[in-house]
């Protein structure tokens, strides 16, 4: 019986924290590399979820958190050509990482790359 109650404990203590964001990132996905037209993008992604203000969902906006679900990289949806059901990933990660950078500088804190500062992320 001990032994029921500790796997339901660690079963549902993970599933609610895949929910709220604190699911750990695999190793081989700390640090993400992206090859673009204009140089390679590397996105830091432990370092972002480490931010007290984030959460899984804040990018991964499609992860609902079910039980068995993992979370879609961004290019799955997110495809190099435009027309399709979801927007490009250029434009996805310029609105939303951009986006975010500018919003974190408006309140004046510390943000990553802005807008118009392409070298800052694209390094040839």
């Amino acid at each position: 019986m001990r032994t029921l109650f500790l796997i339901l404990t660690l079963l549902f203590g993970y599933a609610g924290s895949a929910f709220t964001g604190e699911l750990p990132i695999p190793a081989d996905q700390a640090t993400i590399q992206f090859t673009t037209k204009l140089g390679v993008v590397t996105f830091l992604h432990q370092k972002h979820a480490d931010l007290s203000f984030t959460e899984c969902t804040t990018c991964h906006h499609t992860f609902e958190g079910a039980a068995g679900e993992s979370i879609k990289p961004c290019h799955d949806c997110h495809k190099e050509k435009k027309g399709a059901e979801s927007p490009a990933a250029q434009s996805a990660f310029h609105t939303r990482c951009v986006g975010c950078h500018e919003y974190t500088a408006e309140k004046g804190e510390q943000a990553g790359p802005l807008k118009k500062k392409c070298k800052r992320c694209h390094v040839k």
